[in-house]
């Protein structure tokens, strides 16, 4: 006796029509698609040198580069309270400088959101911050440090600017 095996989604497809038979697959499948291609129009790329050596690499929505604002003080305020959060950017800056970038996940993390938090929060002439430009274009800043007397330093950076199509 030779039995009839019919498969389970054709038998939803003669019984619930083809959205049965998709299981919503067509909806999903254009869902990524839209959120795709919102991800790759409304990204930036942020590179960064420390001294010359490529130490940063971030490719970013501008709700991630709203987290790194959001999420920066309070690192500053577990780790060096009181102190501003520009010179608490400069002191990690700076450690790259002297030792790399840390091989610890959770210590390079900091190391790039301070860089990040450098160049998102630098003015532009019009108002606006380097940060606003996220989504939008692709920026290269480089840091140096510079020795002062007496155990002190100064960390300065330069920012480039690659716009999109659009800006």
């Amino acid at each position: 006796m030779k039995t009839s095996q019919r498969s389970p989604l054709k038998m939803l497809a003669n019984t619930e029509g083809e959205v049965g038979l998709m299981f919503g697959l067509k909806r999903k499948v254009k869902m990524w698609s839209e959120t795709f291609v919102a991800g790759v129009t409304n990204t930036g790329n942020v590179t960064a040198t420390v001294g010359n050596k490529l130490v940063l690499n971030w490719h970013g929505t501008p709700t991630q580069r709203d987290g790194v604002l959001q999420l920066f003080p309070g690192i500053r305020d577990r780790m060096m309270p009181g102190l501003e959060l520009g010179g608490f950017a400069d002191t990690v800056i700076a450690s790259i400088h002297d030792d790399g970038m840390s091989s610890d996940d959770h210590g390079s993390n900091i190391q790039t959101m301070a860089m990040l938090w450098r160049v998102f929060t630098n003015p532009l002439d019009d108002g606006c911050t380097y940060g606003d430009l996220v989504g939008h274009a692709n920026m290269h800043a480089a840091f140096e440090l510079h020795e002062q007397p007496n155990d002190q330093f100064k960390i300065t950076w330069k920012i480039s600017v690659m716009r999109g199509k659009n800006v």
